[in-house]
């Protein structure tokens, strides 16, 4: 696989992650975070198992790979997401992914601090970018609610990390068995994640069933669709990706996504980003910047 076509497969990840996160985030409100998280991976996991079936053959994973792709879906795919939705529900999918966007940065701040590893001053200034995008958010969320809204930035925070955890795990995985391809992998991902959604509560796939059976045929289209596009699709191209690129080039092209749903959101509601998110996106793109540069 070409350097352009692993870079092409990372986009378009984010695009279709992001453009689903639109759809996640108005049924997180009508439903729950956690209901949103349940079906995407429901219907991914489904999606997987055929093209698996169809596309790929078995490879026998030791033990060990095992344990690492079963915690990166129960980590990412099951807390992280649940963690990411409820950000979704009260902050928008434009500024989660803002704050989303920073991963890099908090992975370099825990190597700096647990690790021994160097931090530069463009890193620092990276780091400051990203304290006033939050602090920005913030003080819009007092302005419409009356509170700082922490809860809602740690959420976020939240997902962030168990996102990177699941990240560093899948890549761990990768250099485990040879000839291990994606869908594979994520077939033992989404597993890990259904079984953390059964343990938080068993009684929850009947529930979402009868959920869905009230739903008309649009709202199943779109929340099916997403669920095929925002993780099914996602993924794919995502860890097809993460097998051949340098994670850390493949997380900085992450900025594509909050660039893209600020945009949709703009089209979909007829008017322009406010000052809170234009100022909070002038740092954000300076952050980044020096993050990539760094």
């Amino acid at each position: 696989m070409s350097s352009l076509e692993v870079y092409l497969y990372a986009v378009g990840s984010n695009l279709t992650f992001s453009t689903a996160g639109l759809i996640f985030s108005f049924y997180a409100r009508k439903f729950s975070p956690t209901w949103v998280g349940q079906v995407k991976v429901t219907v991914a996991s489904i999606a997987f198992v055929i093209a698996f079936l169809l596309a790929e053959e078995f490879i026998p994973l030791s033990p060990t790979a095992l344990i690492l792709l079963f915690l990166s879906g129960l980590g990412g795919l099951c807390v992280g997401d649940i963690l990411l939705f409820k950000a979704f529900a009260t902050l928008g999918a434009a500024r989660s992914l803002v704050l989303f966007s920073f991963q890099p940065l908090l992975l370099g701040v825990y190597g700096f601090v647990f690790l021994g590893q160097t931090f530069t001053l463009t890193q620092t200034i990276s780091v400051l970018c990203m304290i006033v995008c939050v602090y920005v958010f913030m003080m819009e969320r007092k302005g419409l609610t009356g509170s700082w809204d922490l809860k809602s930035f740690l959420w976020a925070f939240g997902a962030i990390c168990l996102d990177a955890f699941g990240v560093m795990l899948s890549r761990t995985a990768y250099e485990m068995p040879p000839g291990l391809e994606t869908y594979e992998t994520n077939v033992v991902r989404c597993f890990g994640a259904l079984c953390g959604f059964f343990l938080i509560k068993p009684s929850s796939y009947q529930k979402i069933y009868q959920d869905l059976r009230k739903l008309n045929v649009k709202e199943n289209t779109m929340i099916i669709g997403a669920g095929l596009g925002g993780c099914f699709i996602a993924l794919a191209l995502y860890l097809a990706a993460l097998k051949h690129a340098h994670v850390g080039t493949l997380t900085a092209i992450s900025i594509t996504g909050p660039v893209w749903v600020s945009l949709l959101e703009c089209l979909y509601h007829r008017r322009l980003p406010n000052r809170f998110l234009s100022i909070a996106f002038i740092f954000f793109l300076a952050g980044f910047y020096l993050m990539v540069k760094a």
